[in-house]
């Protein structure tokens, strides 16, 4: 809630006295309230729907003493739809800055839902019709008032009433009431029989039943023009679950143009190419199993997450309750929404983008859902590729056992190779963008569409243009460079694409850097919003430690890295839990690291080595990423890797059996085993982080158990006969990976190696008088 978007809303009455009471800003001149507040007549005993509006309706923002005219442009029929809207048409109207609403229902069945509203009861009157603001909280019990339509709101703290006077709450009236940040009811009415405690306030579930409150809302509150092709129709989310998924806003101004690449903006239209898959989802939402799960696996720009946000707004069209699960462990999913998702009573499709770094919130979600009493779930993941993460996270979760099979990946492939079809994308993409790019501040001077049209389809036969975000970022980057702020090619060996986008965002950086008073080289700027992308921050404790070790930030005083941490917050919202953002999309940011290390080798080294476990792991997966393209990306994961072993050698393991390269990683760990032959303790470290179980993944498993039994058969030879157990099953596992590869003669020589470790440790076990099994 935005206290600044309540209203004080008064209706003359036919007596020559007013009527007064509250509403909520959902647009920049539209306002929310209660019917019976802009009634002409007093209404007596009559139902107000029998009377008429009034003619001279008054609003009044809040910090303003001024009244504006206000037109009403709909009111709720039946006995119990006491909702109307407001349209301000006086001219004279501030700008006030009104916040894009998100509107929900309760949908679980657990009772004590907080929430809260902000109105201006009559018994706060000021001198010259002002009223005081009223900031009340309270609770409501999802299951009461479900026949009628209302909840009953319990007030925390309320005012004693006096039976034979008005109702301490009169005014109140059109509040909107809140839980969390979702819009879930209208205040109308305060029950004489609970002595002020208890408020009645009409649900959204109901006004969202009349098609004229939705067409309003839209046209008022949509996106504006140019930024997506359709405006977002209203849609209520889980009030209770809001926590639990990312609640990153549809951006009314894009940030900077790549924001427009991103998938929260999409001010590209969905991509009918892609109309197949997802059609082929939302029959999978359909199926009759209570519990259903999918893995979609595709190179980074194939435009997984873009698919996912296609059917999650169908869905919640469709009624159901769905989100981008935000949290990246699971110790950061919210308490309270996991205690209640359990008993949703609507069909719920929860989705875990990311999921090969993320396999922990997988498992946790399933082990809360529920799907007794007809419940229905549906668990959509997305990641770069299945590995060892999903083998092994299918084989220890029997909930994803029953709701997919192991070999039930659905890879989203590439672009057909047909230039026409990828040129209709292309051209698509400019004019989209074209109605777009004015919306970004600093370019809305700038005739976009009639550029569009005339910049040239590039040539598109290229295998990376098999990526649709290649084809988009392409027809940006034509349109930027076809303007005014195009910039040179001829220097800085800026050649590519992701080189010239990258170069278009830096005046964005500079500007937001002046605004909070950072006073910095361009080279700082980048670093920083590198360091950014690479590592991200839990928390302000967390930022300013790693801003303090960023090349051209050292010798920063704290209140100038304050400056910094504040301007990374603002510069790129953050897609889940966390306090700064990245560069996106993804391949973009992986671009901007690799250039970076290439020009300043060094840069992580500080950074790094005062990163946290989750900072760590996130960092090695976008080098790992970006190595695939940029030579000093890997230079940069082999010092970490190699030089580092001990603190950094599991989190390398753990991140190469996620990530779809596991490969170089691989090599980089048995290079930093043979320089750390000598060091037990660095190879304990290591070899504590391996596995119970070889990976499904053949040929990975049989690098992985080689490398586990180097470590552990130089940690015995050492002396250390603790490892003597842990060497006899890797050796075991080793020689049952060679032969799944056909190797069936050194697979023979490692059994036979297993088979005498074994016997030593029945050898030991007798001696001692020990069990062993």
């Amino acid at each position: 809630m935005k206290k600044e978007q309540a209203v004080e809303v008064f209706a003359a009455l036919d007596n020559g006295e007013w009527g007064c009471g509250s509403g909520y800003l959902v647009g920049p001149r539209l306002v929310l309230t209660a019917a019976h507040a802009i009634v002409a007549e007093v209404s007596g005993k009559r139902s107000f729907h029998t009377l008429s509006s009034s003619q001279d309706i008054r609003c009044r923002a809040t910090g303003d003493d001024t009244l504006f005219h206000g037109e009403v442009v709909w009111r709720g029929e039946g006995a119990d739809l006491d909702v109307a809207l407001v349209e301000i048409t006086d001219g004279a109207w501030p700008k006030v800055p009104a916040a894009p609403v998100r509107w929900g229902r309760t949908t679980c069945q657990k009772s004590r839902v907080d929430c809260t509203a902000v109105g201006y009861p009559q018994v706060l009157r000021l001198s010259g019709q002002r009223r005081e603001r009223e900031h009340l909280s309270g609770r409501v019990n999802p299951a009461a008032g479900e026949k009628s339509g209302t909840y009953h709101v319990q007030v925390d703290d309320a005012p004693t009433r006096h039976m034979n006077d008005d109702s301490p709450w009169a005014g109140m009236s059109g509040a909107a009431l809140f839980s969390e940040e979702l819009l879930i009811g209208v205040v109308v009415i305060d029950h004489d029989g609970f002595d002020g405690h208890r408020l009645t306030a009409v649900r959204m579930s109901e006004v969202f039943a009349d098609t004229e409150f939705l067409r309003h809302i839209t046209e008022h509150c949509g996106a504006p023009a140019g930024v997506g092709k359709t405006k977002n129709f209203p849609v209520l989310e889980s009030a209770e679950l809001a926590t639990l998924f990312s609640g990153r806003r549809p951006l009314r101004r894009p940030r900077t143009p790549a924001t427009l690449l991103t998938a929260q903006v999409a001010a590209v239209r969905w991509f009918h190419g892609r109309e197949g898959k997802v059609a082929e989802l939302q029959d999978w939402l359909a199926s009759p199993e209570p519990l259903e799960a999918r893995l979609v696996v595709g190179p980074g720009g194939y435009g997984k997450t873009r698919l996912a946000a296609e059917l999650h707004q169908r869905a919640l069209a469709m009624g159901w309750i769905t989100g981008m699960v935000q949290a990246d462990q699971a110790d950061r999913l919210p308490i309270e929404p996991m205690a209640r998702l359990g008993s949703c009573e609507l069909p719920l499709l929860l989705i875990v983008d990311y999921a090969e770094t993320r396999p922990d919130v997988v498992q946790h979600l399933l082990r809360t859902v529920s799907t007794e009493a007809g419940h229905t779930v549906r668990l959509l993941m997305l990641a770069r590729s299945p590995g060892k993460w999903w083998e092994s996270l299918w084989g220890s979760t029997w909930q994803l056992q029953e709701a997919v099979a192991l070999d039930g990946v659905e890879v989203l492939g590439p672009l057909p190779e047909d230039c026409e079809h990828r040129g209709e994308a292309f051209r698509e993409a400019a004019l989209d963008l074209s109605q777009a790019l004015p919306k970004v501040r600093g370019l809305d001077e700038i005739d976009w569409t009639a550029l569009a049209e005339r910049i040239t389809v590039p040539d598109l036969s290229r295998s990376r243009y098999g990526s649709i975000m290649q084809i988009h970022l392409a027809a940006l980057v034509s349109l930027l460079q076809s303007g005014p702020t195009s910039v040179a090619t001829a220097n800085n060996g800026i050649i590519t694409h992701e080189d010239l986008l990258i170069t278009h965002e830096k005046p964005y950086w500079r500007a937001g850097a002046q605004r909070h008073k950072v006073a910095l080289g361009d080279d700082s700027l980048t670093n920083a919003v590198t360091v950014a992308t690479l590592m991200g921050a839990a928390d302000r404790d967390e930022a300013l430690a790693v801003l303090a070790r960023v090349r051209g930030l050292d010798g920063q005083s704290e209140g100038q890295l304050m400056d910094v941490d504040q301007w990374l917050t603002t510069l790129y919202p953050p897609s889940g839990t966390g306090r700064w953002g990245a560069l996106e999309p993804d391949r973009l940011g992986e671009h901007l690291v690799g250039v970076q290390l290439r020009d300043w080798p060094d840069l992580l080294v500080k950074p790094l080595a005062a990163a946290t476990l989750p900072q760590l792991h996130r960092a090695f997966h976008v080098l790992a990423r970006a190595s695939v393209d940029h030579s000093a990306a890997r230079e940069a994961l082999r010092f970490q890797v190699v030089e580092q072993l001990r603190r950094t050698g599991p989190t390398a393991l753990s991140v190469a059996l996620e990530t779809e390269v596991p490969e170089f990683l691989l090599e980089l760990l048995e290079e930093g085993v043979q320089a750390a032959l000598d060091d037990p303790d660095t190879l304990a470290a290591l070899a504590e982080a391996f596995p119970v179980k070889a990976p499904e993944l053949a040929v990975l498993a049989e690098q992985v158990t080689r490398l586990e039994t180097a470590v552990c058969r130089r940690l015995v030879s050492g002396g250390l006969s603790r490892y003597l157990p842990q060497l006899a099953g890797a050796t075991r596992r080793h020689a049952e990976q060679l032969h799944a590869l056909g190797r069936t003669e050194e697979a023979l020589v490692v059994q036979s190696e297993a088979v005498s470790l074994y016997g030593d440790l029945f050898d030991n076990a007798e001696l001692t008088g020990g069990a062993f099994s």
